[in-house]
């Protein structure tokens, strides 16, 4: 199947070649985004264009519909579209559709889209405002979809009758809402218990857009709703209140949870997740840093992300934090781990937990790295590394991130490495006391020995030869 290593571009290019490459690729192509006149408002011809497009792609799996805002939405151009579809395109059953704003629209779209109710299994709504309630009865006509996703980033209200119509559609198993206004208030907010019916769903993800300071007008407001999504396997949550974590423990083919709150996790909301032994992944966006250690228990876990809670004014001990890391270090299991906040990670603590985290394949950094990246070269597999400053800029009198080719384990595939002086060789004061790094890294900022990423790749091949993916614009 050569085409689907190919550029549209370069496969339109090929099919010119002969009828046997013609044949061949037209079959290949499963996607296509159809222009505005041929669905959206009329124009001469437009039914011989679509006959003549579905001939060629006979196999069309997805099929993406961009409205114009600029032209008019012909209902009965729609409908025949629609009509087209069913009727020469049995092999359709996923279909997405951008940038619908006004009511009429939405009355003129989803009603010609009845016709494909029994073989759509994914449909898609992105960029739009929602629709009207007196239009939701049409999706609930949906009996044939798994999978629905909803992104509207405008000022466009999420209701109940919203949440109402899908929490019918009850053979969902994959639900993602994004919205940025909700018909709710901090006193009397939105509830997300409707969704509680799709006791079918394997995937959930929410997502709140708007002002965090009304992120609180939108909540699952039960326990016990959350916890009829027993099938749930992948749960990602942001800037959506939580208030119900001990329910994630009845959830029992969980994986992966992916929690994002407005407000930092509680020492009693990290002592409960820690609780969920199901759990293989889990990404946290708001922790504070005492409570770190309470994660320890967690030693099943494969990928672990983390995001420290920042004060709006202040700042972390950095060195205090840091330290917080080494109660982790008996997450023996651990493929992958990425840290982001006001949090000094040395090089003696990294070859800690080197010695502990040995299957590591992934590491990202973006906090206060004073030795750079000496003590990396202590995971023996690892395979992909990101690094940065936290909060660094040109203009900064401290020194950004450390690179040191040398010290990169020969294991490497993957380097990214954000604002940072690469350094040809390792100061002899540098390498012997990581004691005194902060003041080793000051004076190196002012050493002959730093480069331009330019001069990287020259030494790489003593590096790793199988480094293949490098990305790191210097200072």
């Amino acid at each position: 199947m050569i085409g689907s290593y190919l550029e549209p571009a370069d496969v339109a290019a090929a099919r010119l070649v002969c009828k046997d490459w013609n044949v061949n690729l037209s079959a290949q192509v499963k996607a296509v985004q159809l222009p505005a006149h041929l669905w959206q408002y009329t124009v001469s011809g437009q039914l011989v264009l679509l006959y003549r497009l579905l001939d060629v792609f006979r196999h069309l799996q997805d099929v993406r519909l961009m409205l114009l805002s600029n032209k008019p939405c012909d209902s009965w151009s729609v409908s025949r579209a629609m009509d087209t579809f069913r009727a020469h395109m049995p092999t359709l059953h996923k279909m997405e559709l951008v940038s619908i704003m006004q009511p009429a629209h939405w009355r003129a779209i989803l009603c010609s889209m009845q016709c494909l109710s029994p073989q759509l299994t994914s449909l898609s709504f992105e960029n739009i405002c929602w629709p009207p309630p007196e239009t939701l009865h049409v999706i609930t006509q949906f009996t044939a979809l798994q999978q629905l996703v909803i992104r509207s980033p405008h000022f466009s209200r999420l209701e109940e009758p919203h949440l109402a119509a899908i929490g019918q559609l009850t053979q969902l198993q994959e639900l993602s809402l994004h919205f940025r206004t909700v018909d709710g208030s901090i006193s009397a907010p939105l509830s997300l218990n409707p969704l509680s019916t799709l006791v079918r769903l394997t995937q959930l993800d929410v997502n709140y857009l708007g002002l965090l300071d009304l992120a609180s007008a939108v909540q699952f407001c039960s326990p016990k709703a959350l916890a009829s999504l027993r099938s749930l396997v992948n749960l990602s949550v942001s800037l959506v209140p939580f208030p119900c974590l001990s329910s994630l423990q009845q959830l029992q083919e969980l994986i992966n949870l992916n929690l994002n709150q407005p407000q930092p996790l509680t020492a009693t909301q990290c002592s409960t997740l820690a609780a969920c032994q199901q759990l293989r992944s889990l990404s946290l966006g708001s922790i504070q840093w005492a409570d770190i250690p309470k994660l320890a228990p967690m030693c099943q876990l494969h990928h672990l992300s983390l995001q420290l809670w920042q004060p709006a004014r202040g700042s972390l001990p950095s060195a205090t934090a840091g330290q917080q890391l080494l109660q982790l270090r008996g997450l023996a299991n651990l493929r992958s781990f990425k840290l982001k906040g006001q949090c000094e990670v040395t090089a003696e603590w990294l070859g800690v937990l080197a010695s502990s985290w040995s299957g590591l394949a992934a590491l990202d950094l973006c906090c206060v790295l004073p030795n750079g990246t000496q003590g990396v070269e202590q995971f023996a597999g690892l395979r992909s590394l990101k690094m940065q400053p936290y909060k660094w800029d040109v203009w900064s009198s401290e020194a950004p991130v450390l690179l040191y080719p040398a010290l990169l384990p020969p294991t490497l595939t993957a380097l990214e490495c954000l604002d940072v002086w690469c350094m040809d060789e390792i100061p002899i004061n540098l390498a012997s006391s990581s004691s005194s790094s902060s003041s080793n890294s000051s004076d190196m900022k002012h050493s002959n020995s730093y480069r331009t990423l330019t001069g990287l790749w020259n030494s790489m091949s003593s590096v790793g030869s199988n480094l293949c993916g490098l990305s790191a614009p210097s200072a």
